[in-house]
């Protein structure tokens, strides 16, 4: 079969597309995040693999389920993204049509088999909680910000580079807590997420692999993010998550690949004092780089600083993660400059 990129990449450049999607009120796709036997056959069926049947962990350390749960978590999320976007796709919707049907077919069974995955993976990590005895974390309702295909892909782009990002952090937790029996399955799973990576960067033009060391994150930054596109108050345990949300950070202009400015803005607050901040990069396997941060207005709750990129000087493609911190440091990685933050994350690539 022959995959026309030109075709997909033109695919959602209409004037008038559709929303997205306002909020995701259908329930999860096969039965999820508890699907019977037959629903469970189907599941593997159609991710073209099975749930893991070696024995399980005698036991998981605390840090070992707090990163369960950050997995658990993510993965619900993109179960309910990817089916949603499948469902528009499905039904037509303007923003969503193909023109070939070959491209039609292949995206769509593509998305199912990506789909099928993603519910593999949050099964995983929720079974391994069953185990010891740890409720399973539940869905919740989300909110998607985008209105075509096009924009589909670049979110799924954006948060995938955090997932895989924030499952090297995950993996080093799982050293540092002696949990070996859980850090083979992980690893195969950051190869699984690098492979539909690849696929959705080829869609926009991209070089399908994005760096020689992507990007790291760490598991407070990673919570932050997927708890923008959740509904407030419509996860069932989401307080069972021992985890940091910061308060957000709004990439006004973001960064080209050169050398330059990028404006942001974030809520005052009394823990911020204006005439002391940073701007915080983190950007492959590079220590934390740290700029700056000039405040150019500050009206009505609001914050607009602006800062220097530093591009050329650190070849800074791929995710960069930026932080807002009342110190300079210097970081060693990613958890110090969480430790720090005062708001975040902005996330932006540059190819």
């Amino acid at each position: 079969m022959h995959f026309h990129i030109a075709t997909l990449l033109g695919v959602a450049h209409l004037t008038f597309a559709a929303p997205f999607l306002s909020v995701s009120t259908h329930p999860l796709p096969g039965g999820m995040p508890n699907p019977s036997p037959s629903e469970l056959e189907m599941i593997e069926l159609n991710a073209h693999g099975t749930l893991p049947n070696g024995p399980a962990p005698a036991g998981i350390s605390e840090g070992g389920i707090v990163n369960l749960k950050l997995i658990a978590f993510n993965e619900l999320f993109e179960i309910a993204f990817f089916d949603q976007l499948i469902t528009n796709i499905t039904d037509n919707i303007l923003g969503y049509r193909f023109s070939d049907k070959n491209d039609y077919n292949f995206v769509l069974n593509s998305l199912k088999v990506i789909l099928a995955q993603e519910e593999i993976h949050a099964l995983d990590a929720n079974n391994a909680l069953a185990r010891v005895g740890v409720d399973p974390i539940e869905p919740c309702r989300y909110t998607f910000p985008v209105h075509d295909f096009d924009a589909a892909i670049m979110l799924a782009t954006t948060f995938t580079d955090v997932v895989l990002g924030t499952l090297q952090d995950v993996v080093e937790r799982f050293a540092v807590g002696g949990d070996i029996g859980l850090a083979r399955a992980i690893s195969s799973v950051i190869g699984q997420e690098g492979e539909q990576q690849g696929w959705f960067r080829v869609m926009q033009g991209k070089f399908p692999s994005e760096l020689p060391f992507l990007t790291t994150s760490d598991l407070n930054i990673a919570f932050t993010a997927i708890e923008t596109f959740v509904v407030p108050g419509t996860c069932p345990n989401i307080d069972s998550i021992p985890l940091k949300i910061f308060p957000p950070l709004n990439v006004i202009k973001g960064p080209t690949a050169e050398t330059g400015h990028i404006k942001v803005s974030f809520d005052d607050s009394e823990e911020i004092d204006d005439g002391i901040l940073w701007l915080a990069y983190i950007n492959q396997q590079n220590l934390p780089m740290v700029e700056p941060l000039h405040v150019v207005s500050k009206e009505n709750g609001t914050i607009i600083a602006k800062a220097l990129f530093p591009y050329d000087a650190y070849e800074m493609n791929g995710l960069t993660i930026a932080a807002v911190t009342a110190t300079k440091g210097p970081f060693l990685n990613a958890h110090g400059v969480a430790k720090e933050t005062l708001a975040g994350p902005g996330l932006f690539v540059i190819d």
